[in-house]
């Protein structure tokens, strides 16, 4: 099935890249001026982009209509597309993105906020924007824990970015992901699902999806935290035991 498979979707996957790039040139110049209409576009382009991928969401729990800012693991580039195409939202993402051939070019006219990891002046600068797309009604995602995860165990969530959200009294949810190796008969995290950060595992995890009939994913939109009068490291931690409680629950 694999010869399939990987020819038809390669070709649909390029395609469709190319005609998201298309629709990028009609998308405003600075990425403030994003309207509502922008963020659907990104949105349905990015559940076609789930379909090609044959990505399998296994849903639990809803998105809560009030959250406006959401936090999640982090496991694999595809936790992007896969939150994406149920959120319109802009993400928060690691500033070497923004030089990748085409995804950084996607990313940067989407909306998404880079932030220099370990800069604590660009960090500063980070949170006022976030701040101020919360301000203006706009959703905001970011991943606390800062790098990749295996999707079994939930590093340190880092409560800088979260200065934004508690600063703006906005309403946060807590979202948890798992790449299970056979869903419903093994649910235990698929190792070859989770991207180290190098070019190569991103070419062969996208390989291995077009490859396979289906990759399922299991998601859980957890509870909404009343931020007001909480602390940035407050949210953090709490945020970060919704997250591993829901990890270890999830089945």
């Amino acid at each position: 099935m694999k010869i399939i498979y990987l020819p038809l979707r390669l070709s649909l996957l390029i395609l469709h890249v190319i005609f998201g790039l298309i629709i990028l040139i009609f998308y405003p110049v600075n990425n403030i001026g994003l309207k509502k209409i922008h963020h659907n576009i990104s949105l349905y382009w990015m559940k076609i982009l789930v379909m090609i991928f044959g990505l399998k969401i296994i849903q639990k729990g809803n998105i809560d209509t009030l959250a406006n800012a959401f936090v999640c693991n982090h496991v694999s580039f595809l936790d992007i597309i896969i939150l994406n195409s149920l959120i319109p939202a802009n993400f928060i993402a690691k500033s070497e993105i923004k030089n990748w051939p085409i995804i950084g070019h996607l990313a940067s006219k989407t909306g998404t906020i880079f932030v220099k990891r370990g800069d604590k002046d660009d960090i500063e600068t980070i949170v006022g924007r976030m701040k101020s797309y919360l301000r203006r009604g706009k959703k905001i995602i970011f991943f606390p824990e800062g790098r990749i995860g295996d999707g079994i165990t939930i590093k340190k969530f880092h409560s800088k970015l979260f200065n934004s959200i508690s600063y703006t009294n906005s309403v946060l949810q807590s979202i948890s992901i798992r790449y299970p190796k056979d869903y419903p008969n093994n649910l235990d995290s698929d190792s070859g699902m989770c991207w180290t950060g190098s070019s190569n595992m991103l070419i062969e995890i996208t390989i291995r999806c077009l490859s396979r009939q289906s990759t399922p994913v299991l998601i859980n939109f957890d509870e909404i935290f009343d931020t007001t009068n909480k602390s940035s490291y407050e949210l953090a931690k709490l945020s970060s035991e919704s997250v591993s409680n829901s990890i270890n629950n999830l089945q």
